[in-house]
């Protein structure tokens, strides 16, 4: 058996140019990994100075099943989902959004959530295209609460 280098270079410069591919990036963008999904807040900590608190367990039924999408150009649609807290309330409102610098600026929410404040800065601490784990400090009342939020896809 002859043995030729030239055809095991051809061979390993195919394998080479065939796994390299550059069309191979499918890897989705943040923008993209948050768009055009529902997403429900399942998990909502906060850190008091009275305590830590379980705002999710305190969430009604209502509120449980609300939902927001992150639609393209920064819109925001809030969704009461199955059931309302109130039978005159909108079954959807739009608020805003934006995610830059791995923080996520939502407004918006506020009323569908019981939250006293309308608008939240997340800092995005986990993104995935079915979840979302993230920090966020607020001050209610000259009140500093910090807090973490989990969304999930429905």
């Amino acid at each position: 058996m002859k043995n030729n280098p030239f055809l095991l270079l051809l061979f390993c410069g195919a394998l080479f140019f065939s796994a390299c591919s550059s069309d191979d990036d499918d890897t989705p963008s943040e923008d993209e990994m948050l768009q055009n999904k529902r997403w429900q807040i399942t998990a909502l900590q906060a850190s008091t100075p009275f305590g830590n608190l379980d705002l999710y367990e305190d969430f009604e039924d209502c509120q449980r099943d609300n939902f927001v999408e992150f639609k393209a150009n920064g819109v925001l649609e809030v969704n009461e989902g199955a059931t309302k807290c109130n039978n005159s309330d909108p079954q959807q409102t739009q608020g805003t959004w934006s995610l830059s610098g791995g923080v996520l600026t939502i407004s918006g929410i506020g009323d569908a959530y019981g939250l006293p404040d309308d608008d939240l800065e997340i800092t995005v601490t986990s993104l995935t295209s079915s979840k979302l784990d993230g920090e966020f400090t607020e001050s209610i009342s000259g009140i500093s609460i910090d807090g973490t939020v989990t969304l999930e896809t429905m």
